[in-house]
């Protein structure tokens, strides 16, 4: 069966594709199989890295949006930020708050598994499978599809099967070493405490909270302030407590209720509902960009730290750190995976072999190809940047 567009994926990036596309256009889905298996970024199991299954990492996002568009990678303008957003959240003024330094986190984040089937009630022409793409052949302007049944013929090719498996995918089909042996992320760094500061200003709407956030020029991190409650007024509980438990995902204030850390739930519910702002005593933390943090390339895909490249990065957030008075961590080698895995490719192959580029049928548009995505988390510009790319091509 021939289609017009043929994305590989069912996670963020991947919807994002998907709403780029046409209403009369004829576009395929080919999602990940609906049982599926969480990676890890370490033995014990307790930060995710990807999720093999329908809906990827998305089906657990936190859904933090960042309002500043710095680091733009997808080149979105305003207006097509704003757009995309409240196709979402629809009800809000977005444009007094773009480039602002904010943070807006909805209620309820956006759900690749639920969106899927709300875009088809939309697009009569749009169909979704199930399946593992095993290979991608390009027949001089047409291309292929395998997957593990059926065989799909399509004009274009979209990938976003993930940072981790988009390499494996396009060595299967093309048979070069796509992935650099190296893997960039975002690792979550406590700072230290600070006290008498102003109380965060939060801003409730009927969709969701807007959160301040900072930043600075001298180093790629993103900071932030967070109530410091109960066993947390104690200098580095709070990261030796994330260090252990991990970043949840899900529900995670279930899941830090059952934990009975009365200082991570404090700070699970301001950052899920904005309570409890007002504190004599805040954590500062950095979300910080660690360009090559990890090495990967291996047969078995696995992920390993790179202790001196994540220490180096995090050290610098530390010194430019942008508040006054802060009692700084003693423990300056912790740090939470950011779980914003990119830029595992190697550009030049790319190249090479003439996908992902003009005149090519076959295009990346996860975050695999990304050399830099700045301190923001990037789950939601990604998602624009895969819409803006496909609508660019209908041009």
């Amino acid at each position: 069966m021939d289609f017009d567009h043929i994305v590989i994926g069912s996670g963020l990036a991947a919807l994002g594709a998907a709403l780029g596309t046409s209403e009369r256009q004829r576009v395929l889905v080919i999602g990940n199989p609906l049982a599926g298996r969480f990676l890890y970024y370490d033995e014990r199991g307790t930060v995710p890295c990807a999720f093999t299954g329908a809906g990827g990492l998305g089906n657990d996002w936190h859904g933090v949006i960042p309002m500043a568009l710095r680091n733009n990678f997808g080149g979105a303008s305003s207006e097509g930020f704003t757009k995309l957003l409240s196709y979402f959240y629809a009800g809000i003024d977005f444009h007094e708050r773009v480039q602002s330094p904010s943070l807006f986190v909805p209620w309820k984040a956006i759900r690749p598994q639920k969106e899927f089937p709300r875009l088809t009630l939309r697009r009569p022409h749009l169909t979704i499978i199930n399946e593992s793409v095993t290979r991608i052949k390009v027949l001089g302007q047409r291309v292929e599809v395998l997957t593990e049944s059926q065989t799909f013929r399509g004009a274009k090719v979209w990938v976003a099967a993930g940072t981790l498996h988009t390499p494996g995918l396009l060595e299967r089909s093309f048979g070069k070493t796509f992935a650099r042996g190296l893997v960039s992320d975002h690792c979550f760094s406590y700072i230290g405490q600070a006290s008498d500061l102003p109380a965060p200003r939060l801003t409730h709407t009927a969709k969701g909270i807007f959160f301040p956030a900072a930043y600075t020029e001298k180093a790629e991190a993103l900071y932030t302030l967070r109530p410091a409650r109960f066993a947390f007024r104690q200098l580095d509980y709070g990261i030796e407590q994330r260090a252990v438990f991990g970043l949840p995902t899900g529900n995670a204030v279930a899941k830090i209720a059952k934990r009975a850390s009365p200082g991570l739930l404090t700070e699970a519910f301001f950052n899920r509902f904005g309570l409890f702002p007002s504190s004599p005593m805040h954590s500062v933390y950095a979300q910080v960009l660690v360009r090559d943090a990890y090495d990967f390339g291996s047969k078995e895909r696995l992920v390993r730290a790179r202790p001196v490249t994540i220490r180096a990065a995090t050290d610098l957030a530390r010194e430019h750190q942008p508040f006054g008075g802060i009692t700084q961590s003693k423990l300056l080698d912790a740090f939470i995976p950011g779980i914003h895995l990119h830029h595992s490719i190697d550009r030049d192959i790319l190249q090479a072999v003439e996908i992902d580029c003009p005149g090519s049928p076959v295009h990346i548009v996860d975050a695999s190809t990304l050399q830099n995505i700045g301190p923001d988390h990037h789950s939601f510009k990604m998602m624009l940047s895969a819409h803006d790319r496909v609508v660019e091509s209908l041009l």
